[in-house]
């Protein structure tokens, strides 16, 4: 069981660790001095190089990622770094127009809009598909179709006197049929049969127990239809979080996972099923992507507020203002953190059901 949480930890550390990754790519293009980006968090290094100016490397934290450009002035101080007077200005973060700093923090979130696009595709590649077509793919073990002789590999040419051409048109037919004995023509090596199933009733539906053919999908096949599910995805959760907020912010606190619980979570849905744990991981680098547009300070929203403010004003918020706000922002989430953590346990203990789950 501990190799599933570690499995967990690292798939969360991934997520955080390709935000991250948003934000360096972003500051490289841009053409700021990077001088660290490290797989994990700030603490004892494992192991690091250096290519050009930028060391590399892991640290013995290895659940996240960060990434240090010269000219960011840390959330706990108001002073340069000493180490970065001798940057060229163009080359640090504090000297970039607002539109630069701004893609540099967009970067992150994106990021991890992007992730989902391609896990999903792997998935896709790896189970498959529908087939569209109207060849049976599975059948129910002692339902209506195993019941009436079909087998997997039968293609369906006639549900009740009409010709189907595709899977959608059989299960139209089929589903107006409840508790109804139907007549199917289904091709087999060659040669037509015909099948005469009793099919099921559920819930007011014709059910006949059987399952679309699938098929692996081409790259950029599964790559499109990765897009289309994220972006379906990010509408649904963007528009969740908003009514969740305005209308119903005692759910939040209700229904919400934290990252004990998403890790303990985690660790039973692998031990489960591998792929509904990379569908967790794409639902929540999406999340995180989205949250992290919050205009909370030190959110990446946060600072991209900031940034909107100046650029209306134009002109810089007083550093000791940025520097409070910061500070209130980071106050606000540590104390989000202590709440969820002690509230993820506490559910844990009680056995609440997951978020989205049954």
């Amino acid at each position: 069981m501990h190799i599933f949480y570690l499995i967990a930890l690292i798939g969360l550390g991934l997520i955080i660790f390709i935000h991250e990754f948003g934000h360096f790519i972003a500051g490289k293009i841009i053409g700021l001095k990077v001088k660290e980006f490290m797989f994990g968090l700030p603490g004892p290094r494992i192991f690091s190089f250096r290519v050009g100016e930028t060391e590399y490397g892991a640290t013995a934290l290895p659940f996240g990622g960060y990434v240090k450009f010269a000219g960011v002035e840390s959330e706990l101080q108001l002073e340069e770094d000493d180490e970065d007077k001798d940057t060229p200005p163009e080359r640090k973060y504090d000297t970039q127009p607002r539109w630069k700093k701004a893609i540099i923090m967009f970067a992150g979130p994106f990021m991890n809009m992007v992730l989902p696009i391609f896990l999903i595709a792997i998935m896709l590649m790896f189970q498959g598909v529908p087939d569209r077509t109207n060849v049976i793919g599975e059948v129910v073990k002692a339902g209506p179709a195993a019941k009436a002789g079909l087998h997997a590999g039968d293609k369906i040419i006639t549900v009740e006197g009409k010709k189907v051409k595709n899977w959608a048109q059989a299960v139209t037919i089929i589903k107006k049929k409840p508790g109804k004995e139907i007549t199917i023509v289904a091709e087999r090596n060659g040669k037509t049969q015909i099948f005469r199933p009793v099919l099921d009733n559920n819930k007011g539906e014709g059910f006949l127990g059987i399952s679309q053919r699938l098929r692996t999908p081409l790259p950029h096949e599964a790559l499109y239809q990765g897009f289309l599910t994220t972006l379906t995805i990010i509408k649904f959760m963007a528009v969740t979080l908003y009514v969740v907020i305005t209308q119903k912010i005692g759910l939040l606190a209700k229904d919400s996972a934290g990252p004990v619980r998403i890790v303990y979570e985690s660790a039973k849905i692998i031990q489960q099923n591998f792929w509904s744990y990379i569908w967790l991981l794409a639902l929540i680098s999406i999340n995180i992507g989205i949250v992290n547009l919050l205009p909370i300070p030190p959110l990446d929203g946060g600072r991209l507020a900031i940034l909107g403010i100046e650029g209306i004003k134009r002109g810089p918020i007083n550093k000791k203002a940025v520097f409070a706000i910061n500070a209130a922002g980071m106050a606000l989430l540590l104390a989000l953190m202590v709440y969820f953590v002690f509230s993820d346990i506490f559910k844990i203990i009680q056995g609440a059901p997951f978020p989205g789950g049954g």
